[in-house]
């Protein structure tokens, strides 16, 4: 595929400044190759323009090249990922089939145009919707129900009466609508409380590989409206995730949270159960919430703080050695004066 610069600057908002070249592919700035394009994320790494063989960079305003045709945008991370996505779809489609060792009940139905791989399983009354891609050794259970145009990646498991919107990703190793944590003691033994609730995966939705989410105990565990979520996350049973929020990688929601819309949080953020993160909040790597957040918050540490008390905090920790000779060299200053 080959696209001249400035049908790209159109797609992605930018501004050419130089010659319309036609473009093949994409590269990094570190690892350049021809009829390319690259880009600089911030100004800060302006020299290693200098150095860069492709003939087209992204770039932010108030850079310039005698050598590079330039994409001129506010956040060329943002341009970069835009002109990927001319170039390259976001998943592999098979051609629509239904692999022989695939196992499809006879009470499941299957929409038009998709692919089944081998050895997946589609149990009784499920429904899977046009243009699907259930890959090789996918299970999905009982009347569950999966929108179009969803991917789902080898070995992922989607247990029985779990609802999943359109155009879903779900990667390899995920399980969706496995028994929440639900136990309580009787004397010396823990009693198994039946989880009888639901998942629902609303559109537009990424669950990333190995991550898992419970179903519910009553009701419904629910994942909002163009959430992601990263590898290795475990969601438990009743939590609700807004709509827009992104979650990284190993961060664990105890059961009943609620992650409102447009809420970050940072790799193995942990959140104690029954709580709400507000609208907008930001919760910084390696924090533990335990208790509820305001919307809009920007926090850090455990317990969680406002994240810029917090780093002071930790500023003056890592400079607590230092403090106590100084304390140790005033307290020897002042006993010999007393001696004398």
């Amino acid at each position: 595929m080959k696209l001249k610069l400035s049908e790209i600057a159109e797609k992605i908002g930018a501004e050419l400044v130089g010659k319309d070249l036609t473009i093949r592919g994409l590269s990094t700035i570190d690892d350049p190759r021809p009829e390319t394009l690259a880009f600089l994320s911030s100004r800060k790494y302006r020299k290693k323009l200098a150095d860069c063989s492709c003939p087209a960079v992204i770039v932010p305003p108030k850079i310039e090249s005698d050598k590079h045709s330039l994409l001129v945008m506010a956040d060329p991370h943002l341009g970069f990922g835009l002109a990927m996505r001319l170039f390259h779809s976001d998943h592999h489609r098979p051609q629509p089939n239904i692999e022989d060792s695939a196992i499809v009940a006879k009470s499941a139905k299957i929409g038009k145009d998709v692919y089944i791989g081998h050895h997946a399983v589609i149990s009784n009354s499920a429904i899977i919707g046009d243009y699907c891609v259930i890959h090789p050794g996918v299970y999905i259970g009982e009347s569950s129900i999966i929108g179009e145009n969803c991917y789902i990646y080898p070995n992922a498991v989607i247990m029985h009466e779990v609802t999943v919107g359109r155009r879903v990703a779900i990667y390899s190793g995920a399980v969706i609508g496995s028994d929440g944590f639900g136990y309580a003691k009787n004397k010396n033994e823990f009693v198994k409380i039946p989880q009888t609730g639901t998942v629902v995966i609303e559109d537009d939705v990424e669950i990333g590989a190995g991550t898992t989410i419970d179903r519910a105990t009553l009701g419904e565990t629910r994942i909002g409206t163009g959430a992601i979520l990263d590898n290795l996350i475990q969601i438990g049973h009743n939590c609700k995730i807004g709509a827009g929020s992104i979650i990284c990688a190993q961060v664990g929601l105890a059961g009943t949270t609620t992650i409102g819309k447009n809420v970050i949080l940072a790799g193995q953020v942990g959140v104690a159960g029954h709580l709400t993160i507000g609208d907008g909040s930001l919760v910084e790597a390696q924090s533990g919430v335990p208790s509820d957040l305001p919307p809009k918050s920007v926090v850090f540490g455990y317990p969680a703080k406002p994240a810029m008390h917090a780093h002071r905090i930790d500023a003056i920790v890592n400079r607590l050695p230092d403090y106590i000779q100084r304390l140790r060299a005033i307290e020897r200053k002042v006993g010999k004066s007393e001696s004398n």
